[in-house]
């Protein structure tokens, strides 16, 4: 258990998964509590989403429980015509080469089990903590309206203010974004609509041919130009707040559990109140340049056949990411194993601290 005078006061603005994530870690050594302008159930839409290594190494580290969630792990992509002939496949082989798995479940039934984990849900044990670790506190239908990031001042849509030593914000729609960056920036529709479809695996098995979703939801897709700064003064910006990625990534919840991960910076021994915006800066040149690296690919637009031949083969023999590989822009970018498995890169700093913690 830490220590009551080196524990911080920590204040969550969105319960998103990059949120819900960063409840779970800072709650290890801080005070935390979110704060959520809908109900519980705010944001449980959305359908299958994909964890990469990059993010189930740390959802690992966090005693994240696959079984619970109902996750399925992706060993590969079979492509069928209409016809159902068979046209290629691609054999991912994710746990073999980077360490840990891809895997696939519902975006409610993940981010229920990270709020399970945040607000003392999980036996502690599970999760690797000590049994006297303080759980999260989140309290639903009472966001946020203003933010003073200087002095980490929070107005509640209640009119209650707190004044905690660190501030974090996530959500696509996040209103303390223009607070921090003092100018109004929004994520900006991107002309793409996304159809998604649920089918029971029951439904499948009885008549593949007839394939009847149970539901189908429209998604107006969004994403957000690079931000010039994700800091200021004790504030910080997560997950869709900072970097709003269309599904063309893939990386959504990974990069938004990578920005969880790197506030474990914050749970050092010597970070303080007066040290938390350099902290938050070192957090911030680590997080900002990746996630600008993976938006690259945002460009990628519905490809056919043929192209989906040419990503199997990139991906294959350059091993390179096949998102970029499919582009006719042809960056300069890092290696298909450093994009997957580099993962959290504010942790390696850990064991080469900067000046204002101990060495």
């Amino acid at each position: 258990m830490t220590s009551k005078d080196t524990r911080l006061r920590v204040a969550i603005v969105g319960s998103g998964i990059a949120g819900l994530a960063a409840a779970r870690i800072l709650r290890e050594k801080h005070d935390v509590t979110v704060y959520e302008r809908g109900e519980p159930s705010v944001a449980t839409g959305g359908q299958g989403i994909a964890n990469f290594p990059n993010s189930t190494h740390i959802l690992e580290s966090m005693g994240f429980d696959y079984k619970r969630v109902g996750s399925v792990e992706l060993d590969g992509w079979n492509s069928v015509d209409k016809h159902g002939k068979y046209l290629h496949s691609i054999d991912y082989n994710m746990r073999e080469r980077y360490g840990a798995p891809l895997v696939s479940h519902l975006r409610m039934d993940f981010r229920t089990e990270l709020w399970s984990s945040e607000a003392g849900y999980c036996p502690a044990g599970d999760l690797g903590l000590d049994a006297s670790t303080t759980p999260a506190t989140t309290l639903w239908n009472n966001g946020a309206v203003n933010l003073d990031p200087k002095d980490g001042l929070v107005t509640l849509e209640d009119g209650v203010r707190d004044s905690p030593e660190i501030l974090v914000a996530d959500g696509i729609h996040s209103r303390l974004r223009n607070k921090i960056l003092r100018e109004p920036i929004s994520a900006q529709k991107t002309g793409l609509t996304c159809c998604r479809v649920t089918v029971s695996a029951e439904r499948v098995e009885q008549a593949l041919e007839h394939r009847v979703a149970d539901q189908v939801k429209l998604w107006e897709l969004r994403d957000l130009e690079p931000l010039p700064t994700w800091t200021s003064g004790r504030a910080v910006l997560i997950g869709d707040a900072a970097h709003a990625m269309t599904p063309m990534q893939g990386q959504g919840s990974n990069m938004a559990t990578e920005d969880a991960d790197d506030l474990r910076l914050l749970t050092q021994p010597g970070v303080t109140r007066d040290s938390v915006p350099e902290v938050l800066n070192v957090v911030e040149s680590v997080r900002r340049p990746r996630a600008r690296r993976c938006s690259r690919i945002r460009e990628l637009r519905p490809i056919s056949p043929a192209r989906l031949i040419d990503m199997r083969n990139s991906m294959k023999t350059a091993h390179t990411p096949a998102y970029w590989a499919s582009s006719s822009n042809k960056p300069q970018r890092p290696e298909f194993g450093e994009h997957i498995s580099r993962g959290t890169i504010a942790t390696f700093m850990l064991r080469n601290p900067p000046s204002y913690l101990p060495h």
